[in-house]
Protein backbone atom coordinates (compact mmCIF):
# COMPACT_ATOMS: atom_id res chain seq x y z
CA UNK A 1 0.00 0.00 0.00
CA UNK A 2 1.34 3.53 -1.29
CA UNK A 3 1.90 6.28 1.78
CA UNK A 4 1.12 9.12 0.78
CA UNK A 5 2.93 12.16 2.42
CA UNK A 6 0.92 14.90 4.51
CA UNK A 7 -0.66 17.63 2.17
CA UNK A 8 0.83 20.92 2.86
CA UNK A 9 -2.69 22.30 3.68
CA UNK A 10 -3.01 19.53 6.58
CA UNK A 11 0.17 21.36 8.64
CA UNK A 12 0.87 24.31 10.33
CA UNK A 13 -1.80 25.72 12.34
CA UNK A 14 -4.51 25.64 9.28
CA UNK A 15 -4.60 22.22 9.60
CA UNK A 16 -5.01 22.60 13.74
CA UNK A 17 -8.92 21.85 14.20
CA UNK A 18 -8.30 18.73 11.71
CA UNK A 19 -5.81 17.09 13.62
CA UNK A 20 -8.18 17.73 16.73
CA UNK A 21 -10.70 16.39 15.30
CA UNK A 22 -8.32 12.95 14.70
CA UNK A 23 -7.52 12.87 17.91
CA UNK A 24 -10.83 12.85 19.76
CA UNK A 25 -11.97 10.28 17.47
CA UNK A 26 -8.76 7.69 18.38
CA UNK A 27 -9.05 8.49 22.11
CA UNK A 28 -12.57 8.68 23.20
CA UNK A 29 -15.97 7.86 22.11
CA UNK A 30 -17.65 11.04 21.99
CA UNK A 31 -16.43 14.96 22.27
CA UNK A 32 -18.46 15.31 25.19
CA UNK A 33 -15.95 12.28 26.93
CA UNK A 34 -13.03 13.88 25.53
CA UNK A 35 -14.33 17.55 27.09
CA UNK A 36 -14.94 15.70 29.87
CA UNK A 37 -11.41 14.23 30.65
CA UNK A 38 -9.83 17.61 29.97
CA UNK A 39 -12.12 19.34 32.19
CA UNK A 40 -13.40 21.74 29.93
CA UNK A 41 -17.35 22.23 28.61
CA UNK A 42 -18.83 20.34 25.11
CA UNK A 43 -19.55 23.89 23.86
CA UNK A 44 -15.83 24.86 24.14
CA UNK A 45 -14.23 21.82 23.09
CA UNK A 46 -17.02 21.72 20.00
CA UNK A 47 -16.19 26.29 19.39
CA UNK A 48 -12.54 25.02 19.11
CA UNK A 49 -13.01 22.17 16.72
CA UNK A 50 -14.92 24.67 14.80
CA UNK A 51 -12.54 27.32 14.77
CA UNK A 52 -14.46 29.64 16.73
CA UNK A 53 -12.27 29.89 19.75
CA UNK A 54 -8.37 29.40 20.36
CA UNK A 55 -7.73 27.35 23.20
CA UNK A 56 -5.05 28.28 26.05
CA UNK A 57 -1.86 26.69 27.04
CA UNK A 58 -3.76 24.95 29.68
CA UNK A 59 -5.77 23.15 26.93
CA UNK A 60 -2.93 21.68 25.54
CA UNK A 61 -1.33 20.81 28.89
CA UNK A 62 -4.61 18.83 29.55
CA UNK A 63 -4.46 16.89 26.35
CA UNK A 64 -1.06 15.95 26.56
CA UNK A 65 -1.21 14.76 30.20
CA UNK A 66 -4.30 12.66 29.72
CA UNK A 67 -3.71 11.47 26.58
CA UNK A 68 -0.42 11.54 26.35
CA UNK A 69 -0.69 12.91 22.41
CA UNK A 70 2.28 15.53 21.12
CA UNK A 71 1.86 18.91 21.20
CA UNK A 72 4.16 19.65 18.48
CA UNK A 73 1.90 17.50 16.16
CA UNK A 74 -0.95 18.48 17.50
CA UNK A 75 0.07 22.66 16.68
CA UNK A 76 2.29 22.24 13.56
CA UNK A 77 1.35 18.37 12.07
CA UNK A 78 4.98 17.39 12.59
CA UNK A 79 5.54 14.17 13.96
CA UNK A 80 3.02 11.23 14.65
CA UNK A 81 0.12 11.75 17.14
CA UNK A 82 1.47 10.24 19.89
CA UNK A 83 4.94 11.27 19.45
CA UNK A 84 7.64 13.02 21.79
CA UNK A 85 6.38 16.42 23.20
CA UNK A 86 9.22 18.83 22.82
CA UNK A 87 6.70 21.85 23.94
CA UNK A 88 8.30 24.16 26.41
CA UNK A 89 4.66 24.95 28.21
CA UNK A 90 6.07 27.37 30.74
CA UNK A 91 7.60 29.27 27.92
CA UNK A 92 4.35 29.21 26.10
CA UNK A 93 2.70 29.92 29.24
CA UNK A 94 4.90 33.04 29.61
CA UNK A 95 4.43 34.05 26.28
CA UNK A 96 0.72 34.30 26.49
CA UNK A 97 0.82 36.54 29.56
CA UNK A 98 3.77 39.18 27.45
CA UNK A 99 0.94 39.15 24.72
CA UNK A 100 -1.38 39.93 27.16
CA UNK A 101 0.76 43.10 28.54
CA UNK A 102 1.39 44.20 25.13
CA UNK A 103 -1.80 44.61 24.14
CA UNK A 104 -2.71 46.22 27.60
CA UNK A 105 0.37 48.86 26.71
CA UNK A 106 -0.70 49.75 23.48
CA UNK A 107 -4.52 48.85 22.92
CA UNK A 108 -5.54 49.53 26.30
CA UNK A 109 -2.95 52.40 27.17
CA UNK A 110 -2.74 51.17 30.08
CA UNK A 111 0.17 53.32 32.58
CA UNK A 112 0.90 50.32 34.44
CA UNK A 113 1.60 48.01 31.28
CA UNK A 114 4.07 51.03 29.66
CA UNK A 115 5.65 51.45 32.54
CA UNK A 116 6.22 47.36 32.25
CA UNK A 117 7.47 47.13 28.95
CA UNK A 118 9.55 50.07 29.68
CA UNK A 119 11.33 48.33 32.75
CA UNK A 120 12.29 45.54 30.79
CA UNK A 121 13.59 47.31 27.54
CA UNK A 122 15.66 49.38 30.17
CA UNK A 123 16.90 46.36 32.43
CA UNK A 124 15.06 47.79 35.57
CA UNK A 125 12.55 44.75 36.03
CA UNK A 126 14.16 42.84 38.97
CA UNK A 127 14.21 45.66 41.21
CA UNK A 128 10.73 46.75 40.16
CA UNK A 129 8.87 43.64 40.88
CA UNK A 130 8.82 44.50 44.82
CA UNK A 131 6.53 47.34 44.12
CA UNK A 132 2.91 46.68 45.09
CA UNK A 133 1.54 48.65 42.03
CA UNK A 134 3.51 46.29 39.50
CA UNK A 135 2.55 43.10 41.56
CA UNK A 136 -1.03 43.95 41.42
CA UNK A 137 -1.19 45.22 37.85
CA UNK A 138 0.27 41.30 37.18
CA UNK A 139 -2.17 39.60 39.49
CA UNK A 140 -5.52 40.86 37.85
CA UNK A 141 -4.03 41.15 34.08
CA UNK A 142 -5.03 37.41 32.63
CA UNK A 143 -3.37 35.93 29.76
CA UNK A 144 -4.20 36.31 26.16
CA UNK A 145 -4.82 33.47 24.28
CA UNK A 146 -3.99 34.12 20.49
CA UNK A 147 -2.97 30.65 19.03
CA UNK A 148 -1.46 31.98 15.72
CA UNK A 149 0.50 34.75 17.47
CA UNK A 150 1.67 32.85 20.30
CA UNK A 151 2.86 29.82 18.13
CA UNK A 152 4.79 32.69 15.68
CA UNK A 153 6.75 34.29 18.81
CA UNK A 154 7.11 31.00 20.56
CA UNK A 155 8.87 29.89 17.23
CA UNK A 156 10.53 32.35 16.68
CA UNK A 157 12.17 32.65 20.19
CA UNK A 158 12.46 29.19 21.07
CA UNK A 159 16.31 28.47 20.59
CA UNK A 160 17.17 31.90 22.61
CA UNK A 161 18.15 30.35 26.57
CA UNK A 162 19.29 33.40 27.76
CA UNK A 163 16.05 34.29 29.90
CA UNK A 164 16.46 38.25 29.72
CA UNK A 165 17.18 38.59 26.46
CA UNK A 166 14.43 36.51 25.41
CA UNK A 167 11.76 38.18 27.92
CA UNK A 168 12.85 41.44 26.68
CA UNK A 169 12.74 40.06 22.95
CA UNK A 170 9.20 38.66 22.84
CA UNK A 171 7.91 41.94 25.04
CA UNK A 172 9.13 43.94 22.20
CA UNK A 173 7.94 41.71 19.19
CA UNK A 174 4.35 41.32 20.80
CA UNK A 175 4.35 45.33 21.20
CA UNK A 176 5.41 45.57 17.72
CA UNK A 177 2.41 43.31 16.67
CA UNK A 178 -0.26 45.63 18.58
CA UNK A 179 1.27 49.08 17.43
CA UNK A 180 1.15 47.82 13.86
CA UNK A 181 -2.24 47.07 14.34
CA UNK A 182 -2.80 50.86 14.87
CA UNK A 183 -3.75 53.79 12.31
CA UNK A 184 -0.94 55.07 10.66
CA UNK A 185 -0.59 58.87 11.57
CA UNK A 186 1.04 59.75 8.15
CA UNK A 187 0.81 63.40 9.18
CA UNK A 188 3.47 62.22 12.32
CA UNK A 189 5.71 60.59 9.51
CA UNK A 190 6.61 64.22 8.09
CA UNK A 191 6.46 66.23 11.57
CA UNK A 192 9.87 66.70 13.95
CA UNK A 193 9.42 65.17 17.35
CA UNK A 194 11.79 65.47 20.08
CA UNK A 195 12.36 62.40 22.59
CA UNK A 196 12.44 63.16 25.79
CA UNK A 197 13.12 61.17 29.20
CA UNK A 198 9.83 59.94 30.93
CA UNK A 199 9.10 59.59 34.78
CA UNK A 200 7.33 56.11 35.40
CA UNK A 201 5.67 55.91 38.50
CA UNK A 202 4.10 52.87 40.55
CA UNK A 203 1.67 54.59 43.26
CA UNK A 204 3.85 56.43 45.39
CA UNK A 205 7.83 55.73 43.89
CA UNK A 206 9.28 56.45 40.78
CA UNK A 207 11.44 55.35 38.61
CA UNK A 208 13.37 56.65 35.36
CA UNK A 209 13.16 54.56 32.68
CA UNK A 210 15.96 56.65 30.89
CA UNK A 211 13.43 55.95 27.30
CA UNK A 212 10.40 57.43 25.99
CA UNK A 213 6.69 55.31 25.02
CA UNK A 214 5.81 57.59 21.74
CA UNK A 215 1.94 57.08 21.74
CA UNK A 216 0.91 57.65 17.98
Amino acid sequence: MQHNPPQKANLGLEGFANRLTQLIAQSTPSQAEFARRIGISTGFLSDVVRGLKKPGTEFFYAIRTEFGASIDWLLTGEGTMFGRNDIDLDLLRNIELYIAVARSAVVDADPTAKALLLLCQAGQLQEALADPALNDFLERIAPLSDLNLAAELYNSHLWYHDPTFRRRNLLAAAQAHFEAQKPHDKRAAFADTANSTVQINFGGSQRNAGRDYNEK
